[in-house]
């Protein structure tokens, strides 16, 4: 496939395009994805919202993948996704190049899903950690799992690897990219469903019926994570993981604005000072002379508005790293499909040509 694409890149740019669409909802279809992954998948490429309907049964995903109200797909292009099924693509305006392409695809994945749902794990882990599931269709999911009532986490990690067989997981797409969800009990050691753990957010410790919280603290957990801390706890991050799930919804705060416009040098100086806790040390840790350093830093301050220097500054600094960290990714522009297709936590996903 990627020779392929290579050589049509070369030929012909816009049936290179269309082929990594395909490409796309292939590697979603591999990873067994579930309905509602897949059609957040969908509306993060198209940049755009998309609409599912299944029997009397509505979804519409926004190109943000949230969830909206349901409503019918009057006037909008559609596709048949199977008997008394189909999808649409609410775009406002002009139609993209790709938006039939996206359409076909994704009527033809959910037709697959619809066809093993009688079946698998998959499905029924996505379903108990969806927080749009209803309260009956979770207990039946769990019950599928063979997971009894009790406290439980959710665990966030990358795509691969998967874990022991004995831990319920599938692969979800989330804002942020692939994630997969691993459903474990609470007393175990969570780094222990894996022969190699990879990295790892782990979500707080809930009852059954709450494991839509659990996933969703593992998420930011997981996103905070760093190669020096790959394993997190969501419980660890105490009453910041309220100030971090607040940011899903609210507007970017101006500390974290400021932040995301320095450049990664920048950045990397102040981490280093607010680990460090001093100049000198910041110094000592970059190997940098200590008066370049203190100069830096006074230049940074007046670029994001305060010094990070001081008790204050320093406790607004983390608060601003943290919300810039956890940031939710812009709409996906109609711009190129990238060349990698699927990412891992970073969140990046193809855009629609």
């Amino acid at each position: 496939m990627q020779d392929l694409l290579g050589r049509l890149t070369a030929l012909d740019p816009d049936a290179s395009e269309t082929l990594k669409v395909v490409s796309y909802f292939d590697a979603l279809i591999t990873r067994l994805v579930g309905a509602e992954s897949m059609l957040r998948g969908a509306a993060l490429l198209a940049g755009a919202t998309v609409g599912y309907r299944d029997g009397s049964h509505l979804t519409r995903l926004s190109a943000e993948g949230r969830r909206l109200p349901p409503a019918a797909p009057d006037g909008w292009p559609r596709h048949q996704a199977g008997t008394d099924a189909e999808v649409w693509l609410e775009r406002q305006g002009n139609q993209h190049a790709n938006d039939a392409m996206i359409l076909e695809r994704l009527a033809l994945a959910l037709g697959i899903i619809r066809a093993r749902r009688t079946i698998g794990a998959e499905s029924a882990v996505e379903l108990v950690i969806s927080s749009y599931t209803e309260p009956d269709e979770r207990v039946a999911a769990l019950a599928r799992l063979r997971i009894e009532p009790g406290t439980l986490r959710v665990i966030a990690s990358p795509p691969d690897p998967a874990p022991e067989p004995s831990h319920p997981s599938a692969v979800v797409t989330t804002r942020y990219g692939l994630t997969r969800a691993t459903i474990v009990d609470s007393i175990i050691d969570p780094q222990a469903a894996w022969s190699e753990p990879p990295r790892l957010g782990i979500g707080l410790a809930v009852l059954s019926d709450r494991l839509p919280a659990s996933w969703s603290s593992a998420l930011i957990a997981a996103r905070l994570s760093t190669p020096a801390e790959p394993m997190l706890d969501a419980a660890d991050l105490g009453a910041a993981l309220a100030i971090a799930e607040s940011a899903e919804t609210a507007p970017l705060h101006p500390d974290a604005a400021a932040l995301m416009r320095l450049d990664p040098s920048s950045l990397e100086l102040l981490d280093v000072l607010s680990a460090e806790r001093s100049v000198r040390g910041a110094a000592i840790r970059l190997g940098r002379h200590h008066s370049s350093v203190q100069e830096r830093v006074g230049t940074l301050a007046c670029q994001i508005g305060y010094d990070p220097r001081s008790a204050r500054g320093h406790t607004r600094y983390a608060i601003a790293r943290m919300l810039m960290t956890v940031a939710p990714q812009p709409a996906p522009s109609p711009a190129r499909v990238r060349d990698n297709e699927l990412d891992d936590l970073s969140g990046h996903t193809p855009t629609n040509p």
